[in-house]
């Protein structure tokens, strides 16, 4: 009969334990910190160029989220040359105001509280309750239930990337409806004169 050998208790816990080393630690991102200083006019005017180019066209309300994201580092490579200061280790972000706004197209809204309405009126979830019910949904549900979650989607805004000559800037958006609904854009801004025109997407996004 052929011996079956064990491990010493003690050779386990340092087998267990060297694995344990090895794995590598997770590391969450830094949270983002809100800026205590105000936009600035050129950073509003960019804003207003995106959002004038966003709603060009449309006559429906915009929810705005009060508060911008950070810029992915795949978003800071669209723009050329040199950007303007160092990328800082932890995420600033701004607290957005009426200041911002051209219209009464945009009604600013607390993202965190939005996502629980977004979540309320997903196009996914009614349609699946309807499929739960046995029946097939028409095509008036359907119409109704993503009007409804284009009504209660969420536009945010990324922090803005200048280069040195703050003649190029880059920044991106997202809308978001539900789990399926939603889309963004990075797009690069040029300064022709003292405005600020949108130049090119570099990237985008559809769900």
């Amino acid at each position: 009969m052929k011996r079956q050998t064990t491990l010493p208790v003690c050779m386990v816990l340092m087998l267990s334990l060297g694995q344990s080393l090895a794995a590598p630690p997770q590391i969450e991102a830094p949270k983002p910190k809100i800026s205590n200083e105000p936009l600035t006019a050129e950073q509003v005017a960019v804003y207003r160029a995106v959002l004038e180019d966003y709603t060009n066209g449309t006559n429906g309300t915009l929810n705005l989220a009060n508060r911008t994201e950070p810029l992915e580092a795949s978003d800071r490579a669209c723009l050329k040359g040199k950007p303007d200061g160092a990328e800082s280790p932890v995420p600033i972000v701004h607290q957005l105001d009426s200041t911002l706004m051209l219209n009464r197209k945009f009604v600013l809204v607390d993202p965190d509280s939005q996502a629980e309405v977004i979540k309320e009126n997903d196009p996914q979830k009614v349609i699946m309750n309807v499929i739960d019910d046995r029946k097939a949904p028409s095509t008036k549900q359907v119409d109704d239930s993503v009007k409804r979650a284009f009504d209660s989607g969420l536009f945010t805004l990324s922090e803005i990337l200048f280069d040195k000559q703050h003649r190029r800037a880059v920044m991106a958006y997202s809308f978001a409806c539900g789990m399926l609904c939603g889309h963004g854009n990075t797009l690069v801004l040029r300064r022709v004169g003292q405005r600020w025109k949108v130049s090119k997407t570099c990237g985008g996004w559809v769900s």
